[in-house]
């Protein structure tokens, strides 16, 4: 990573007051329900990954951040090795693409219903271009029995080692403030494998990364070593 993890990882969790592109477009950043992206935030190298969608994907919704996009090649392409063939069903969302979709999904099913499954325009990691809903044949409709197939427990295993992570798993519901959506895979590069190594969502894990490197500062503090 170009920066420090212990700097960014107080800019992610000061997203909503900074205005900085290299926040914006770093791996590890943030996005959720208390950090948001500004509406006219485009991720700067967006690229279509060449893999497989679910057939009528629009164009714009194919597209990841390039380091994504190439790992997401290699992911698939391992997965179909074993026998699993991932589908793409949505990547890069805009601000204005979010806004008509959360608009949409709340005439049609409610306030409770989106509050836990459609993140307001702004607060979509699908903007952030490092995030893509999958599927398989069969299972592209984006609901929980997606956790029932192979695809899900392969990925379960493996996601990780191309640099992703489950975003929204199923024990994650009061840490995340979403429900349980095995097909959000989300890319982090190197640190997805300690983020699933340990056990947390990525808004705990941050926060036990933030208290650690407080601890370490104050620590340096005491014993003269701040300048070290």
């Amino acid at each position: 990573m170009r920066r420090s993890l212990a700097a960014l990882l107080c800019a992610v969790i000061l997203l909503p007051v900074l205005a900085r592109a290299d926040v914006y477009e770093s791996t590890m950043i943030l996005v959720n329900k208390q950090n948001s992206l500004p509406s006219d935030y485009v991720p700067s190298d967006l690229s279509y990954p060449d893999v497989r969608y679910e057939e009528g994907v629009p164009e714009s919704r194919k597209q990841m951040r390039a380091e994504a996009a190439r790992a997401l090649e290699d992911m698939f392409a391992a997965a179909e090795k074993e026998g699993i063939e991932l589908l793409g069903v949505s990547g890069y969302r805009s601000y204005w693409t979010q806004h008509d979709i959360y608009q949409t999904r709340l005439q049609e099913a409610g306030e409770a219903h989106v509050s836990v499954y459609v993140a307001q325009p702004g607060k979509s990691e699908h903007q952030t271009g490092l995030a893509m809903d999958l599927g398989v044949a069969g299972c592209t409709d984006l609901t929980e029995r997606f956790a029932d197939t192979d695809a899900y427990r392969w990925l379960t295993e493996h996601a990780h080692e191309y640099g992703f992570i489950i975003r929204y798993p199923k024990d994650g519901v009061q840490e995340t403030g979403y429900a349980f959506e095995p097909w959000h895979v989300r890319y982090l590069g190197a640190q997805a494998a300690n983020v699933r190594a340990s056990g947390l969502t990525l808004e705990a894990w941050y926060r036990r990364k933030l208290a650690g490197s407080r601890l370490t500062r104050q620590r340096r503090f005491r014993t003269g070593g701040i300048f070290g």
